[in-house]
């Protein structure tokens, strides 16, 4: 499913039917709001997951993005554009389990191949701010030791990240994975995007196409590109007008059965270098990608 980055991001596009567009009246309006969602999401684990906000302070903003400390601790994902925000309400433990447990099978690898000293981050929702009027938080997010600054805690942009949701929410994560790659210049390397429906786990892994490659790209171009064992996506940095974003893998995943399997992830991609000495690509095989959806099914 081939796609160029769009110039300008608009919040709307690809939400499933039935968002909610709200003011920001009070916290507490705001609480009815997600958990009149969140009630809707109970009933068959999918549907609408998304409000928009207009009319945000920037002080709002900031209340709303805080990863330590949410607006009356409610479960949610926080994306904004000048005054108008997007909410993703994360639809259950479940969902927050996915990306926790794909974490934790990715972690097993790293600490598998890496020395104690090695510093890597996972910075879980914590907001990206390309500019000072917009931003979003992920689920999850990875930096490598090059991006990760151990003594000052700061770090600048992720090399992975995961965005997880329902079935309805597919393209418009589709959509988020472009805007990772546009507002970090090609920088985020890799988007994992996850999808539980409550019978099964979708797994799509997204990244760029190579800056010389066909245009635009078609059908036979992405096929050629899966063959590639394993895709590697550019690791250079790319104008938002030049990339062409892709899924270079699906995997659906069950408590028995991983079709499409294995889930490859490049050393290089995700740490900014080529593999030394006991290093190499994480490599989910079936038997990993089960287990993970075996805590959810």
């Amino acid at each position: 499913m081939p796609s160029t980055s769009a110039s300008v991001y608009a919040l709307h596009h690809t939400l499933p039917m039935g968002y909610v567009v709200s003011p920001f009246i009070s916290p507490a309006r705001f609480q009815n709001t997600v958990d009149m969602v969140f009630q809707d999401l109970q009933e068959s684990m999918d549907g609408n997951q998304w409000i928009i906000v207009v009319g945000l302070s920037p002080a709002l903003i900031r209340r709303l993005a805080d990863a330590e400390h949410p607006l009356e601790n409610l479960n949610y994902r926080f994306q904004w554009d000048g005054v108008i925000g997007l909410v993703k309400v994360i639809a259950s433990y479940f969902h927050t389990l996915a990306t926790t447990q794909l974490v934790g099978a990715i972690d097993s690898q790293l600490s598998a191949m890496l020395n104690a000293t090695t510093h890597i981050r996972w910075g879980a929702n914590t907001a990206h701010e390309p500019t000072a009027h917009n931003g979003k938080q992920p689920d999850e997010a990875f930096f490598p030791p090059s991006r990760w600054a151990p003594v000052s805690h700061t770090w600048s942009c992720p090399t992975l990240i995961i965005e997880t949701g329902v079935p309805q929410s597919l393209s418009r994560l589709r959509e988020d994975a472009k805007w990772w790659f546009a507002s970090t210049n090609g920088n985020v390397r890799i988007v994992l995007i996850l999808i539980f429906s409550g019978s099964t786990l979708h797994i799509e892994k997204w990244q760029l196409a190579p800056p010389n490659g066909p245009r635009p790209l078609g059908r036979e171009d992405i096929n050629a590109l899966r063959l590639q064992n394993p895709p590697m996506p550019p690791l250079v940095p790319q104008l938002p007008a030049t990339q062409q974003a892709y899924a270079a893998q699906e995997i659906e995943v069950t408590w028995s059965h991983a079709a499409g399997a294995p889930l490859v992830l490049p050393f290089a991609a995700l740490f900014d270098q080529q593999p030394g000495p006991g290093q190499h690509n994480i490599v989910l095989e079936a038997q990993d990608l089960c287990s993970v959806a075996g805590c959810l099914l």
